[in-house]
């Protein structure tokens, strides 16, 4: 029986020390029990947004890179003779522009172009690199100038009202070309004065203008071909361009074959 009491009054012990154990322990020590330590918050690492989520076309162009990465082999072209290369994976390109879901690559300088897809380039993980919102500019502040103090007008004697300015005649239009010659002259005063940066006066090697006029898109032009020498990937190559003129000068210059416009 003695023993049956014993271990009832253990467990009843345990039982009020489990509960007012920190009470107990003040008023056996005199010391407060240490409070118990919480455990370390955890931090939140924001991760950039997958390349998966980017579309190129919401970034305005002087935001998109320079040159693109190929993941795979692309082909490119020239327009004016139908040469063609392949610029192999791993090699970094001018990229020129958007196409949809494509981009039109250039591998430097010269008319070869041609178009990859974009999964096959490191467009997207090169945007989602870039800050979703670049700092804006720091605005200029504006100094106003104090105000001049008024002067009062000093009075003066009516005059006359002067007699009208004489109405200028009109210009004379630009002479219109109308022989060889004057075609061949109005090319070469194109070049010279750099509307077009493809090539240069010096690289000439041969003018033709048309004796008839060509009626282009509606459009009735004169029109000739310079010829020129230009270095390519497949070594020194002689390339024609086109001259639309009309109102005695160069409206257009075009590749003969394929009817783009040359810049």
């Amino acid at each position: 029986m003695k023993t049956i009491l014993f271990l009832f009054g253990l467990v009843a012990a345990g039982i009020v020390g489990y509960s007012f154990e920190p009470d107990i322990y003040e008023a056996l020590t005199g010391k407060a029990p240490e409070p118990k330590k919480s455990p370390p918050s955890r931090v939140v690492v924001v991760s950039p947004p997958a390349a998966g989520t980017i579309d190129p076309a919401s970034f305005p162009a002087d935001r998109l890179p320079e040159k693109v990465l190929l993941k795979a082999n692309a082909e490119i072209a020239d327009a004016a003779s139908d040469l063609k290369m392949t610029i192999t994976s791993g090699n970094r390109v001018n990229l020129i522009r958007l196409d949809g879901n494509n981009v039109i690559i250039s591998p430097g300088g010269g008319p070869f172009e041609g178009s990859v897809p974009i999964s096959q380039t490191d467009l997207l993980e090169q945007l989602a690199a870039l800050p979703k919102n670049p700092a804006p500019a720091e605005p200029v502040p504006v100094v106003t100038p104090p105000a001049e103090p008024e002067i009062p007008a000093e009075p003066v004697d009516p005059q006359p009202a002067p007699e009208p300015a004489p109405i200028p005649e009109p210009e004379p239009e630009a002479a219109v070309p109308e022989g060889p010659d004057d075609v061949v002259a109005v090319m070469q005063a194109s070049i010279k004065g750099s509307e077009i940066k493809e090539f240069s006066f010096d690289q000439v090697l041969d003018w033709q203008a048309s004796e008839e006029p060509e009626t282009i898109d509606g459009e009735t032009y004169n029109t000739g071909v310079a010829s020129y020498k230009a270095e390519t990937v497949f070594g020194v190559k002689t390339i024609q361009a086109k001259a639309l003129i009309k109102g005695g000068k160069v409206v257009r210059w075009l590749w003969p074959k394929s009817g783009m416009e040359i810049k």
